[in-house]
Order: structure tokens, then C-alpha cells, then sequence
């Protein structure tokens, strides 16, 4: 499982189970002795506190995984989780208030409540909504769930033997010690089953939150820790603050640690956006009085994700936690940074002079970035996009700046990364249409808005149609057609081109099963695969979809990008080969725009090459140097056995410069559109005939 546990989020959770079965305990304990009239008041009270603790307790465990990625949960399964813990926890107090119960009634309860118990925390788990799915491993999950009802079945009995049928003997000191004792017992037995069940979880290094909306982990933690101050008050009520010193100095030596905890990052120690909120509102009434203008600089770091998704989240996450201290050492005394989730830090630079300030600390806190970072046995590299916005000439309120800053950011990225921008009127238009179809994206994927459409490929020197190339198409009912290029670069940033991706796929499959129905001669298909599919779990995916679909891997060939290929070139090489291993065909796309490197071009052993329409546009042009590297790419691919294909072509000069240097294969507008998938079993018929000179392939 990758990641490690925040052992200060265990303790509080701990804390939070322990002083919710405390209170219970005192609860349990009265409820025989209670009239019937005050009895279910009672059972209630105990219900609410203990369901509450054990929920809390079970969320602050799930919590304490340090990920790096930014996790959102769903509130209707956080809301479900919370209802089986109330329920679970009503039943316990029920059973425990019987006079006379039966040990195999206590028994049969105990692993009632302990399913109720497993079932609350798994839709925990579930509510990350995590993509790829949560696996787990057997064995530990068989662990996990048998030691939970192993604790159910001792906290049923425990508190069965405390519900006051038998006054407790003793001084009040060693009742209250007793209790502190059985409550600690619990709240450890309770956390160590949920730290046990997440042990049992496999999370993947390219693990990604499918919820662009909902409850953020930040949100839920304090939300939690609010939880544990309700939990250590209602203690104290119903215990009573004079019968349990004890408890009163607990709380009183944890109070500062669970303020601190709710405003800063459980992973670098510094603000978190709660805490960062409140600092900017601040600074806006500061500036309001004295008249200076203030800074808010907004950056992520360019390339982290590459990093955290071959490394590990361990170096992930120590390479954030050196960042941040480099950041910190970068900023004056007075001005303050905070991590705002994933890779996200902000700067708050109060009483500015001039905004050469600003562009200063800027210049330094990209230049301390470039420097390598050796984290444990890796020396990593990474930059930094940093966006700025000015009190009050780019907004006069804490979310307003936040915005501004965060489009500015956008900006710098789009400008070519490890750069700084302030922000301008016309970025916002252009971070609200990010925003917009980042949105509509989701919408998309599950409302299935998407659709393929098929661009031929041709020998190049005959009619003969050669394969088809899958292309993605979206027409939004509100925005329009929309352009690949705009939506597929948004979908990789926000991480929802794996899904896109997985659409693709299966939407391929489909349509060549429909195509074989027909009895439409066979066609291989060619589509691409996107950097962030490269994962550990592609290999897999794939065979489970061709699979499911009941065609042959020969029928398909996926196109990786020159560049996104040299990213990894061990896990390319990898993948390139368990693919080629099971009949799938690989091609290089879009070579001699990114490393063009001929030693990995010969180590990927892949079927083609793809030349970048770019060459291809110059073949009739005057300009020589584009034919030169044209037939020199030819050249090189043919030396390596690999077949080529010339990309983009237009005009009948740029084909017939392409026959005389011997390409194998030509794409483009002259040839073939993009059509959809009726029209191509016309196109496969129309490939039997002489139609090249006719001009048919045109459009």
C-alpha cells in the first residue's frame, strides 16, 4: 500500500474513540439504574456520543494516510458511514441495558455490531472515490475484519459488565481510573481494526481522485477535530468535571495540540487553507487601514506528479516537505506560506513598498526550487509556476485574490512553467473557461457525451487503406463542438484523461466487435495513450477490456507521443513490450518535435513511426532542410525495420514527395477526414479500386 500513517492523527483518534467510550461507559452504567420513563433518553445519549466516536475515530484513521494527491470525499457515503456507526452504536447501548442478558445474545450482538462496524468503515474508503478502484489483499482483509469483531464482541462485553447491575467497588479514584483504563482499551482496539483494515488496502503510485466536488480530506479532518473538542466536553458533562480530574487534565494538555492541528498541514507543518483564509482576511483589513498593498502568491510545482507517480508517494512526500522549508527560508519574517493540498502552496506578503518586492521573491524562490533535491537515495529535479495577484488592484477579498492569483498561475504554466506571472483582467476569462470545461468534462465521462470518429491511413504509394486512427470528439450541448486540443490538456491536468482514456478504449473495442458482425473486413485501429495512462495497472486494464470486448490484440495499435515516452523510459520500455508480447502493435507518434533519440527508438522495438505534421507541411516548400529530415527520418526507421507514417498531408505535392522518399504510410486531409463510424466500411470497399487518381480519398 503506498503511503505511511500521520501517528498525530492516529493519536487523535485514539483520543476522540477513547473519551466517546469513556462517556458511554458513564452512560452504560446508569441506564439499569434509570426509570423507564429516563431510560431511552439515556440509551440515546450514549448512542449519539459513542456512534459519533467511532465514526470519527474510523474517518481520522482514513485520514492519517499521508497521499500526496489531493483526496475529496463523498459527503452521501461520509453521511452513510456516520449512520451505520449511530446505528451499530444505539444496538450496543441496548444490549448492554438488558438486566439479565444472555452471553450468546452479547456474543451474536458483539458481531453484529462489528459487520455494522467493517461495512461503516470500507464506505469510508469507498467515499475517496479513488481511480483506479481500491484493491485489496486477501489475506490482511480477512485479518482486518476478524479483529474487528473480535473488538466488537469485547466492547459489548465490557460495557454489558459496566451497566451498574453490580455497584463498583473501590474509591471514586479507582472507579475513574478503571474507566479511563476500559475506555483506552477500546479506543486502541477500535483504531487498531481501522489502521488494520487499511493495511489491508493496495493503492497505486497513479492513484487519482475521480470528485472534482465534494468534502476535501482537509475539510474532513477538522471537521473531525471539532469532533474531538463535542466528544471531550460531553465527557466532561456526563462524567462530571469534579468526579474526573484525570480527565480534565487530558483535555486541558490537548487542547493547544488539536488548535494547531486544525490550522496547519498534517505533512510540512505550515497553514493550511483555513489558517491561509484567515491570514489574507486579515491583510485586507490591515491594508484597508494603513493604505499598503499586499501579495498573494499562488504556485504548484512543475513535474511533481511525474515524480510522485514513478518514485512513490514517500519520496513525493518528502520532496514536498523539503520545498516547503526552501520556501519558508525564500520569505521575510512577516510574510507567511502555507500548503494548500497536493503539490499547492501559497505566499502572503504583507506591506509591500513596490512590486519589484514581489518579483524578487519570486526570482528567489524559483531559483532556491532549481536547485537539486536529494530525497533518500533519489537526486530530484523540479520548477515552479508561481501566479500573483495584488491588493486591491487584482481583488479586494480573500476569495477574489485566491481566484486571480490561482489564474495567473495557469498563466505562467501555459507560458512555458518555471516562470511568474501577475495577474491580468483577461487571465480570468481564461481561467473561467479552464474551470468551465473542466466541469462539463465530468459531465461528459458520465453522461457518455463523447464519440469517435475514424481517419483513414493509406499505403503510400497505392490505394490500399492500411488501418484507421481513432480520434476523440466532444460536443457539449452548451459549449459547442469542442477542439481537442483545448479539453484533452485540461483533462490530463485535472486527471480525468484516465477515464477518458478507458472510454476510448472500450468505445474502440465495441465498435471493431460491431464492424467484425457485419462482416466488414478486418481493419487493425489505432489509438493514443496518454502519459498519465502509463501506470503500473495499464497492461492489465487493457486485456481486461479487449477481452471483455472478444477481439484479437492484433485488431489494435496504441500511439505513445515521442515525448510522453521519454518521461520513463524504463516503465515505457516495459509497458511497450508486455503489450507487444500479448500482439498489440506500438507506434511512435508525433517523432522529431520532442528528444528524437535514436538509442531509445531502437531499445521501444516499436511497429512505426509517426512524422509530426510539421515536416510534413514543409515538403512543399521551398525550403530544403524540411525534405532533408523527412528522408532522413524515413531513413533511420527503415534501418530499425520499422514502417512510417507521414502525418497532416494536404496537398498532392506533399504526397508526391512522400512516394519518391519511400514513406510506407499517409494520413491526412487529402486522403481521408475524420467520419464517422458508418462510413467506414465504404471506405474499406472503396479500397479495392484505383480511385487515387480519381481524386476519391479527397474532401
Amino acid at each position: 500500500m503506498s503511503g505511511s500513517f500521520h501517528f498525530l492523527l492516529l493519536a487523535f483518534a485514539l483520543l476522540v474513540a477513547s473519551l466517546s467510550a469513556y462517556a458511554a461507559l458513564e452512560v452504560s452504567e446508569r441506564i439499569v439504574l434509570q426509570e423507564a420513563q429516563h431510560r431511552r433518553l439515556w440509551l440515546s445519549v450514549g448512542a449519539a456520543v459513542f456512534g459519533v466516536g467511532v465514526w470519527g475515530a474510523m474517518l481520522l484513521t482514513v485520514a492519517s494516510l499521508q497521499i500526496s494527491i489531493a483526496i475529496n470525499f463523498d459527503a452521501r457515503l461520509v453521511v452513510l458511514s456516520l449512520l451505520l456507526c449511530m446505528g451499530s452504536a444505539f444496538n450496543l447501548m441496548h444490549l448492554t441495558g438488558l438486566r439479565r442478558p444472555h452471553p450468546t445474545r452479547l456474543v451474536i450482538g458483539g458481531l453484529a455490531i462489528g459487520a455494522a462496524f467493517n461495512a461503516a468503515f470500507h464506505i469510508a474508503l469507498k467515499a475517496m472515490t479513488l481511480q483506479p478502484p481500491l484493491l485489496y489483499h486477501t489475506i490482511l482483509l480477512v485479518v482486518a475484519l476478524v479483529v474487528t469483531e473480535v473488538v466488537a464482541v469485547f466492547i459489548v462485553t465490557l460495557f454489558s459488565a459496566s451497566n451498574g447491575r453490580k455497584p463498583m467497588t473501590g474509591s471514586l479514584n479507582s472507579q475513574q481510573t478503571r474507566r479511563v483504563l476500559a475506555a483506552l482499551l477500546v479506543g486502541a482496539g477500535l483504531v487498531s481494526s481501522a489502521a488494520a483494515g487499511l493495511r489491508a488496502v493496495m493503492i497505486g503510485p497513479q492513484a487519482q481522485s475521480q470528485m472534482l466536488e465534494g468534502i476535501t480530506r482537509e475539510h474532513l479532518v477538522n471537521g473531525l477535530v471539532f469532533l474531538a473538542f463535542l466528544a471531550m466536553a460531553m465527557a466532561l458533562v456526563v462524567s462530571g468535571v469534579q468526579r474526573n480530574q484525570v480527565l480534565k487534565k487530558i483535555v486541558g494538555r490537548t487542547n493547544d495540540k488539536l488548535l494547531h492541528f486544525a490550522t496547519h498541514d498534517v505533512l510540512t507543518g505550515l497553514p493550511n487553507r483555513a489558517l491561509l483564509a484567515d491570514r489574507i482576511q486579515h491583510a485586507v483589513e490591515v491594508a484597508r487601514r494603513n493604505g499598503r498593498p499586499f501579495a498573494v502568491l499562488f504556485m504548484d510545482l512543475d513535474g511533481f506528479k511525474a515524480i510522485n507517480d514513478s518514485l512513490g508517494h514517500a519520496v513525493g512526500d518528502g520532496l514536498l516537505v523539503a520545498v516547503a522549508q526552501r520556501i519558508r527560508a525564500c520569505i521575510r519574517g512577516e510574510d507567511m506560506v502555507a500548503r494548500i493540498g497536493g503539490d499547492e502552496f501559497v505566499v502572503v506578503m504583507s506591506n509591500l513598498a513596490s512590486p519589484e518586492v514581489v518579483e524578487q521573491l519570486s526570482e528567489n524562490i524559483l531559483a532556491a526550487l532549481r536547485l537539486d533535491f536529494q530525497i533518500e537515495d533519489a537526486t530530484l529535479r523540479v520548477t515552479s509556476s508561481i501566479g500573483i495577484a495584488v491588493y486591491p488592484n487584482s481583488g479586494e477579498s480573500a476569495d477574489a485574490l485566491m481566484k486571480n492569483a490561482d489564474a495567473a498561475m495557469y498563466e505562467a504554466k501555459q507560458s512555458g512553467r518555471n516562470t511568474y506571472r501577475f495577474f491580468e483582467p483577461a487571465m480570468h476569462a481564461s481561467a473561467m473557461r479552464h474551470l468551465q470545461v473542466r466541469q462539463a468534462l465530468q459531465q461528459a465521462i458520465e453522461q457518455q457525451q463523447f464519440r469517435l470518429h475514424f481517419q483513414p491511413k493509406y499505403r503510400g504509394a497505392s490505394k490500399e487503406l492500411t488501418g484507421l486512427e481513432a480520434l476523440l470528439r466532444w460536443n457539449h450541448p452548451e459549449l459547442g463542438e469542442m477542439a481537442p486540443a483545448e479539453f484533452i490538456p485540461i483533462a490530463e491536468r485535472s486527471g480525468q484523461i484516465i477515464a477518458i482514456g478507458d472510454w476510448v478504449l472500450q468505445a474502440v473495442c465495441c465498435q471493431i466487435a460491431r464492424w467484425d458482425g457485419a462482416g466488414m473486413k478486418p481493419v487493425k485501429v489505432a489509438l493514443n495513450l496518454s502519459p498519465l495512462q502509463m501506470r503500473a495497472d495499464l497492461v492489465e486494464r487493457i486485456i481486461a477490456m479487449v477481452g471483455a470486448a472478444g477481439i484479437a490484440p492484433q485488431r489494435l495499435m496504441f500511439e505513445i507521443t515521442e515525448t510522453a515516452a521519454m518521461k520513463d523510459v524504463e516503465r515505457t520500455t516495459q509497458v511497450v513490450r508486455e503489450l507487444q508480447s500479448l500482439g498489440f502493435d506500438i507506434a511512435i507518434d508525433d517523432f522529431g518535435t520532442g528528444y528524437s533519440s535514436l538509442a531509445y527508438l531502437a531499445q521501444f522495438h516499436c511497429r512505426q513511426v509517426k512524422i509530426d505534421r510539421f515536416f510534413t507541411s514543409r515538403l512543399d516548400l521551398e525550403d530544403h532542410s524540411g525534405r532533408a529530415i523527412v528522408a532522413a527520418i524515413i531513413a533511420l526507421a527503415h534501418a530499425l525495420q520499422m514502417e512510417v507514417v507521414a502525418e497532416g498531408v494536404e496537398t498532392e505535392g506533399q504526397l508526391r514527395e512522400l512516394q519518391l522518399l519511400h514513406c510506407d504510410q499517409v494520413q491526412g486531409f487529402l486522403l481521408g477526414r475524420p467520419a464517422e463510424a458508418p462510413t467506414v466500411p465504404g471506405l474499406v470497399n472503396a479500397s479495392n479500386d484505383d480511385l487515387f487518381a480519381g481524386g476519391a480519398f479527397r474532401s
